[in-house]
C-alpha cells in the first residue's frame, strides 16, 4: 500500500526560469500557500535556462510577445530588488548593448517596417537605420546585402546561471519546496490531476499541478494520454575567438541565417538544424562550424574572416512545432487544474517572468490579469489557429 501522499496546493514540474518563475510569482501574491517544484536536474547540467543565449529583446511582431519582453526587461532589470532577500541585494549581470537585426531582400524589409511601426507605437526605443548609417554606426559589419535594419539599444543579455540561481534561492526564502525527483505519473481521478508520482516512491497531492518541463513537457503531457506539439530542437552554441579585439557590438542577427554576439572576450554564435527536431543532442559536431557557421560570419563581418573556435555546448528550445509560439493554459477538454507554459521555441529566458506571473494570475483569479495572453492559450492547436511571429521567431 502508497504512504500518505504529501499534500501541496500547488506542484510544478520543472524547476528551471519557469518553474521558479512560477513559484516565485505564487507566493509574492499568496504567501501561505503550500507550493513544491519537482526538479530531477538540480545541477541543471542540461537545462536550457542556463545554456541559452540569454537575450532580452523587443524586437517581436506581436504585442503579447513584446510585452512579455518588457516585463522581463523591469523584472531582470530590477533583479536586485525583486530577489532581495533580508535586504540583501543579489546583482544581475545585465549586458544592455542591443540587438541589430538586419534585412537582406525587400520581403524582410517589409515585414521589418511592419514591426517597427508596432514596436515604437507601444513605446519601445527602437532605430531605424539604412546601410549608409548601418555601416557608419557598426563599420566591422559588410552592409553590401543589406537593405535596411533596426535597432534596440536597451535590449542586450543577462547572465542565465546567475538569474537561475537567484530566483530559485529567492523562490525558496518565499517557502517554496525543492524536490529533487523524477516525476513517473500523473494520477487523475474525476476529471481532476490529484497526485503526482516520483520514481522513488514519493506521491504529491495538489489543488493544481503545473507543466512547466520545457522541451520534455510532452513527456509530462504522455502521462495524461495527450501529447501537444512541442519538441526538442537541438540549438548547439559555439564560442570563438576573432583575430583583433573588436568594439561592443549589439547581438546581430540577419536573414542568412545569421547570429553572434559578444561573450567575454569572444563571440558566441548558435547553429540550428530544423530536421533534427525531436531529438536530443547532447554531442555536438564542432564540424558544423567551419561547413555552416563561419561562411555566414564571414560573409557578414571582416573581423570573422579569421578566427579561433574555442568551445561548444548543447541546448534545447523547446520548439512549438505548430506555430513557434508558446502554449499556456489547461488543454481543452483534459484536466482543467492541469495548466502549461512551454513551446517558447528560443524566447524562454526572457518571457519566463511574465509566464510565471501569468500561470501565477490562471491559479489565483482563474484569469489573465496583468497580460492578455488568451492569443497564445494552447485551445488554438485544437482550433487550428496558429499564431506565427512575423520576422526573426528565436
Amino acid at each position: 500500500m502508497n504512504a500518505q501522499p504529501t499534500r501541496f496546493d500547488v506542484v510544478i514540474v520543472g524547476g528551471g526560469l519557469h518553474g521558479c518563475s512560477t513559484a516565485y510569482h505564487l507566493l509574492s501574491r499568496a504567501p501561505t500557500l503550500a507550493v513544491a517544484v519537482v526538479e530531477r536536474d538540480p545541477a541543471y547540467a542540461q537545462a536550457a535556462s542556463v545554456r541559452s543565449h540569454a537575450g532580452v529583446r523587443i524586437l517581436f511582431s506581436q504585442i503579447e510577445n513584446l510585452a512579455m519582453s518588457q516585463y522581463g526587461h523591469e523584472f531582470y532589470g530590477n533583479f536586485d530588488r525583486y530577489c532581495a532577500i533580508e535586504g540583501e541585494e543579489v546583482r544581475l549581470e545585465f549586458w544592455r548593448r542591443g540587438y541589430l537585426f538586419l534585412a537582406n531582400s525587400s520581403a524582410e524589409a517589409a515585414l521589418m517596417e511592419s514591426n517597427f511601426a508596432l514596436q515604437t507605437a507601444n513605446g519601445c526605443k527602437v532605430e531605424w537605420l539604412d546601410p549608409a548609417n548601418l555601416a557608419a554606426r557598426f563599420p566591422m559589419l559588410n552592409t553590401d546585402d543589406v537593405v535596411c535594419a533596426t535597432l534596440s539599444p536597451n535590449d542586450g543579455w543577462i547572465d542565465p546561471y546567475g538569474a537561475l540561481m537567484g530566483l530559485k534561492r529567492k523562490a525558496r526564502n518565499l517557502g517554496a519546496t525543492f524536490v529533487e525527483a523524477t516525476v513517473t505519473a500523473l494520477e487523475a481521478e474525476g476529471g481532476l490531476v490529484r497526485r503526482v508520482a516520483l520514481a522513488d516512491g514519493r506521491r504529491l497531492a495538489a489543488d493544481w499541478v503545473v507543466n512547466n518541463a520545457g522541451a520534455w513537457a510532452h513527456e509530462i503531457t504522455a502521462m495524461l494520454d495527450f501529447d501537444i506539439p512541442v519538441r526538442p530542437l537541438p540549438r548547439p552554441t559555439f564560442y570563438f575567438e576573432s583575430a583583433k579585439e573588436q568594439p561592443p557590438m549589439p547581438l546581430t542577427i540577419d536573414g542568412q541565417p545569421c547570429s553572434f554576439r559578444q561573450e567575454g572576450r569572444g563571440f558566441i554564435s548558435g547553429a540550428t538544424d530544423p530536421g533534427k527536431a525531436g531529438t536530443f543532442d547532447w554531442q555536438p559536431d564542432w564540424n558544423e562550424f567551419e561547413a555552416m557557421l563561419w561562411p555566414r560570419l564571414a560573409h557578414r563581418s571582416w573581423a570573422f574572416e579569421a578566427l579561433k573556435l574555442r568551445n561548444v555546448w548543447p541546448c534545447h528550445y523547446a520548439l512549438n512545432t505548430f506555430d513557434g509560439n508558446m502554449l499556456i493554459g489547461a488543454w481543452p477538454g483534459r484536466p482543467e487544474n492541469f495548466l502549461m507554459a512551454t513551446g517558447f521555441s528560443g524566447h524562454g529566458l526572457q518571457h519566463a517572468p511574465a509566464s510565471g506571473r501569468a500561470m501565477a494570475e490562471l491559479i489565483l483569479a482563474g484569469r489573465f490579469e496583468a497580460l492578455d495572453l488568451d492569443r497564445f492559450h494552447c485551445r488554438r492547436v485544437v482550433e487550428r489557429r496558429p499564431e506565427p511571429e512575423a520576422g526573426v521567431k528565436a
